[in-house]
């Protein structure tokens, strides 16, 4: 990270996401699906929906628009007393050095409540596990919850459990709670858009058919500048398993030739 972004700022949140590679078919579905792409902080031209205006598709992905195409390991949080993005960034190296690389399984759109998500298939212990591992391993990090956090989150009702994780970790999907999930819309089954909800799942089950593996090679570290702005990708940090494996790949090849 540059200089800059070393100081943040007092209402500064940054999240640690997993986000697909610049290259990945993936991640350029998901930022056209959305209609931006938050490593270049551009707009880009949202894919059309039969049956749904344009308009009334960019208010239905609105939200999901401003935390863009991610899925949360760590959930955003200000930094806490003492912590700068230069220590963060020096744990989040550390970190992404001992992990190895892993394959979502057969991602496929469903319903997640009220809204659409990319959802694995099959086994997701390992993904489970690495998403703990974020948690607790940056909960040091972490600024309290203020007041207002906590009331934020208790607008849509919570389990008492989940509330235990909220006070735990600063979020109630955590643990056993933990879904890995890529949002692709906001809130559908409302009545006022019963009637779009079919049409823009069936657009994402078509629109998301991609002929290749969705592969989790590292975190991202993103931030949100003041609450309510859009969130930014500042950073990829790759898995140094990954990094190995290629290692050894390129010098097989070398060996061979």
């Amino acid at each position: 990270m540059n200089e800059s972004s070393n100081t943040p700022k007092p209402q500064a949140r940054y999240a640690l996401y997993f986000a697909p590679e610049q290259n990945s078919p993936w991640w350029q579905a998901g930022c056209r699906w959305l209609g931006r792409d938050p490593a270049s902080a551009t707009a880009l031209p949202q894919t059309t929906c039969e049956g749904v205006t344009a308009t009334a598709f960019h208010q239905l992905t609105s939200d999901a628009r401003r935390y863009c195409f991610h899925a949360t390991l760590k959930a955003p949080f200000r930094l806490a007393e003492g912590c700068t993005a230069a220590l963060l960034d020096t744990a989040l190296r550390d970190f992404c050095q001992q992990q190895r690389s892993l394959m979502i399984p057969a991602p496929r759109v469903e319903w997640m409540g009220n809204f659409l998500a990319l959802r694995p298939q099959g086994d997701v212990s390992a993904i489970n596990r690495l998403a703990m591992d974020c948690v607790s391993t940056f909960d040091s990090f972490r600024a309290p919850l203020s007041a207002a956090d906590i009331a934020r989150r208790q607008r849509h009702p919570l389990s008492d459990r989940q509330m235990q994780l909220l006070q735990r970790w600063g979020y109630p999907y955590t643990e056993e709670e933990f879904r890995f999930h890529m949002t692709l819309t906001d809130a559908l089954h409302e009545s006022a858009h019963a009637d779009q909800a079919e049409a823009i799942c069936q657009a994402a089950q078509n629109f998301f058919t991609i002929d290749a593996p969705l592969q989790l090679n590292g975190l991202a570290l993103f931030t949100e500048s003041a609450p309510g702005a859009p969130f930014q990708l500042v950073q990829r940090y790759a898995f140094g398993a990954a990094n190995d494996s290629t290692t050894a790949a390129l010098n097989e090849m070398k060996s061979q030739s």
